[in-house]
Order: structure tokens, then sequence, then C-alpha cells
């Protein structure tokens, strides 16, 4: 019996042991699932991310500088914008305004913020040769295309008593921001025909501001570069009475000879029919708008945009009135700085530049 006892303890101690080692075998068979499941879902974490992190590094960022939210850069970037989100896989292209304009345009795409934007031809000129408003030649920045032209503004209130330039003297005259191309203008023109900057009262202002101020009268006139026809000014007119001043043609040919980029055009009266003129027309300067661009941009992105754009012309045209003028003709004219080689690619392309 003590045998048979013995025997069925053993039996027992085996049995129990053997259960033991079947559960710390499933509870490893267990253990080793879940770490590979873990393992498995990491993996597909790091797939995704990387799949994601692909698809963001695809698309094209295109930041597009302008001025006013309401101005015509806008309008002109906006249509831009649209016409490369429409018809570039994965591009995302925005236009931004400037509160300061030409020159923060430029400073943006120095310092890599941006990849375009628009500039008047003065200061894309100083971009070029390194001159004030700038130290050195800007040499990250490169040409695109000439836009549309701005006319030059000298408008006075009528009951200020000035009526020809030199009356400008000892008045209070606003002529932009500092630094902006509406400044970077007048200090250039203004001394050619003998007024100095001390010789005024020169109003550091935004247009609009500007405009406020004529006519809350406490500035005399304003010096500005605006689109033909620029609807703010028409507003202005309903509610006070203005006078545009002209230049005499010794004046005209004093300015054109000395600052090329000024180009000599007429301005009816029908365009502001409330505005005080010497006649049916007035001759007036203008100034080309230029669209620049990073040389950092790659030259088949440049190719592919510039054939696109002018591919498509009539898309901007549509946009604005004031932009009838944007041709493949016209855009390799009147650039103060050297072009993007895949702008030019294009352009030569087309036969527009040898």
């Amino acid at each position: 019996m003590e045998v048979i006892a013995s025997r069925t303890k053993r039996r027992a101690e085996l049995e129990s042991k053997r259960t033991q080692n079947d559960s710390n075998h499933i509870k490893g068979v267990i253990v080793v699932k879940k770490v590979w499941k873990h393992l498995l879902s990491v993996a597909l974490i790091v797939v995704f991310l990387t799949a994601a992190t692909a698809g963001f590094a695809a698309t094209k960022q295109i930041t597009i500088g302008t001025s006013s939210p309401s101005g015509a850069w806008m309008i002109l970037a906006s249509a831009l914008s649209k016409l490369m989100n429409d018809n570039i896989p994965d591009m995302n292209a925005t236009p931004v305004p400037s509160p300061r304009g030409s020159i923060e345009n430029v400073e943006t795409i120095v310092n890599g913020e941006r990849e375009m934007g628009f500039a008047m031809a003065n200061v894309a000129e100083a971009v070029e040769k390194g001159t004030d408003p700038f130290t050195e030649p800007q040499e990250s920045v490169r040409g695109w295309f000439s836009a549309h032209y701005g006319q030059w503004y000298l408008l006075v209130r009528e009951d200020s008593g000035i009526k020809t330039f030199e009356d400008l003297k000892g008045k209070r005259i606003a002529i932009g921001l500092p630094g902006d191309g509406d400044e970077t203008l007048n200090k250039t023109v203004f001394p050619l025909l003998g007024l100095n900057w001390e010789d005024f009262r020169p109003e550091s202002s935004a247009l609009s501001g500007a405009i406020d101020l004529v006519k809350q009268n406490q500035i005399d006139g304003i010096s500005y570069i605006g689109a033909p026809r620029l609807a703010m000014f028409g507003e202005l007119m309903m509610s006070k009475k203005m006078r545009f001043i002209e230049f005499t043609p010794e004046q005209l040919k004093t300015i054109t000879d000395q600052v090329p980029y000024l180009v000599e055009r007429e301005m009816p009266q029908s365009d502001f029919p409330q505005l005080a003129m010497n006649g049916d027309a007035a001759k007036v300067l203008t100034m080309n708008h230029v669209m620049l661009c990073s040389a950092n941009v790659p030259d088949d992105d440049m190719y592919a945009y510039t054939k696109l754009f002018f591919e498509n012309i009539e898309t901007i045209h549509e946009a604005n009135s004031a932009f009838s003028v944007i041709t493949a003709e016209n855009a390799v004219k009147g650039m103060p700085i050297r072009f993007h080689p895949g702008a030019i690619r294009y352009y030569q392309e087309i036969g527009v530049m040898k």
C-alpha cells in the first residue's frame, strides 16, 4: 500500500509540474504575441508618418508678397495663386499683404520667408545696384516679369493754393512710408527739380492714412504711385476738391533723362472727372510694377510657372482691366534686375528675349 501511495504521490507531482510548464509556455506565447503586436503597431505608425511626411515634403509652398489687402498687387497675386493651385499638383501658392510694400517683399525674399513678391521698378533697381535703402546688391533676388504700371499722382487740395511743383515749398506733403517705393521715388525726383527734403514738410504715411489726412485738412497734398483710375482717389474727390500738379515739358525731360524707369504717358480728364487739371488730359509719369522671385527657386520650377502664367494670361486679364498690359512681350521690358534663369528659358523659347 505504501508503494502504491508513493507512486500516486509521484505521479501527482509530475502532473503538477507538467501543468506548470504548460502554463508557463502559454504565458510565454502570449507575451511574444503581445510584443509582436506592439512592434507591428509601431511599424505601421512609422510607415504612416513616413508617408505623411513624404506627402507634405512634396507640397510646393509659394508665398507671394503684395501690398495692401485690397490693392492691385493683391488682386494680381490672388489670380496667379489660383492659377498655380488649380494646375500644379501639390501646389500651395498663397498671396500675403505687406504693410511696407516693395521693401518688405524684397526683405522677405532675401531672408527666405517668401518665394515671390511685387516691387516698384525703382526699388528693384536699388536691389540690383545695392543703393539706398540697401547697402549692397541682393544676389538672392531675381526678376520674373514686368506687370502693369502705376501712375505718379501728385495731388493737392484745391484750397491749398498750390498750382505748380514749385509751390510745394513749405507745404506738408505725404510721401509714403520710410524706405518704401513711394518715398524712394520722391527722394529721387524732388531734388532733380530743385526741391530738397528740407524745403517742404514731408509726412510719412501709407496711402490710406494720407487720404484720411487730406480729408481732415491736416496735410496739403499727397505724392504716390497708384494704378490708373485708382478707386480710392475717385472716392476722395467725391468729398474733397483736388488738383493734379503737372510737370512742365522741361521738368519731364529732366526727370526721364535721369530716371529711365519712369515713362511718360497721358491721363485723360475722364479718368477723374472731378479732378482739377489744366486741360482735357495731363502728362503723367508712370512706373512699372515688377514681380520678383527668389534665386533659390529651381530653374525647372520657374520655367513651369512662367509657361503656365503666360499660356493662361487671359485669366489674369479678367481679374482687372489694368492687367491687360501684361503680356509676354511686355514682361521683358523695363525690368531693372536680372531675370531668373528659368524665366529666361521660357522667354527665349517663345522668342521675346534673345
